[in-house]
């Protein structure tokens, strides 16, 4: 079973680290739910992610649109470039930056 990670620090600032695929993303998903819906603004780094797939972009589409609904600021940083790959032959290029 693949293995991921969610740490935060309590000052709007957290890391996803190790593999999002789809055995780790519902393991991960219910903890940064909460995150967004507790932070006004949460700065989300990815440095720490080694492996992705489409689930993991399927997390982020879904962290963004929770967080532009709760009117929360979700900042993603450090997206890897495979993810941002995928997420531009998935016709959403942009859409992991901002």
């Amino acid at each position: 079973m693949a293995q991921a990670s969610l740490s935060s620090g309590g000052d709007g600032k957290a890391q996803l680290a190790g593999v999002l695929d789809f055995s780790s993303v519902p393991q991960v998903w219910p903890d940064l739910k909460r995150l967004i819906e507790r932070e006004p603004q949460l700065e989300l780094s990815l440095a720490g992610v080694t492996s992705s797939n489409s689930a993991a972009l399927a997390l982020l589409l879904e962290a963004i649109q929770l967080a532009q609904s709760s009117q929360r600021s979700l900042v993603l940083q450090d997206v890897p470039a495979d993810l941002a790959d995928l997420a531009g032959l998935s016709n959403l290029a942009g859409v992991l930056d901002n």
